[in-house]
């Protein structure tokens, strides 16, 4: 079962990139973030994270985060995934625009994004896919989109964090088995913004 979730987790990569306003000019970086599993060690996290090197106070930017493909599940005895989400940690220094959280349209595969649920919580944006992958199947998450605004005095950082994966794995004889997943270290900043005077 430790090695079915060592595949599960290094196939689950997520690719991030912040959508901006044309003034924000994107600064682009592969981020390889090593993580740590409750089922088993030795995995990545790897994400694309696009982010304004600066943003004025007060100014608004959108954060869009699109995944890449699984590959095959497969392993000896899994039956199927299911609970899959990722959450990932939004600045202090920010403001999360309420509502503004969304799956992006015609984004993911099919066998995910149709159940596939976003939405943000004390400054944690979830995305969770609940529908079931069965083992053979492959997936792609859906793309999200939500709007942050930079409230934070000039002179602080916004960094953007990935903060735990978790997965729900249904095997032949032990069942449902979770595997939460955490960065080394935790969280583990994938951008960072700088706050410059409006």
């Amino acid at each position: 079962m430790v090695s079915t979730l060592r595949r599960v987790v290094s196939a689950c990569g997520v690719v991030l990139v912040l959508a901006l306003s044309p003034r924000l000019e994107a600064q682009t970086q592969t981020v390889r973030v090593p993580m740590t599993c409750s089922r088993g060690g030795g995995h990545t996290f790897s994400v694309v994270a696009s982010a304004p090197d600066r943003a004025p106070q007060g100014a608004t930017y959108t954060l869009r985060l699109d995944s890449f493909p699984s590959g095959k599940i497969e392993h000896a005895g899994l039956r199927h995934l299911r609970d899959m989400e990722v959450e990932y940690l939004l600045p202090a220094g920010a403001r999360f625009v309420e509502g503004s959280a969304r799956i992006v349209p015609n984004t993911g595969t099919p066998n995910v994004a149709k159940t596939a649920q976003v939405w943000q919580a004390n400054g944690v944006v979830h995305l969770k896919l609940p529908a079931k992958v069965e083992t053979g199947d492959s997936y792609t998450p859906p793309s999200i989109e939500l709007q942050l605004v930079a409230t934070a005095a000039a002179g602080s950082e916004l960094p953007l964090k990935l903060l735990r994966y978790r997965v729900v794995a249904n095997a032949v004889i032990v069942g449902d088995v979770t595997a939460t997943c955490d960065p080394t270290p935790s969280p583990f900043t994938l951008a960072s913004t700088t706050v410059t005077k409006s």
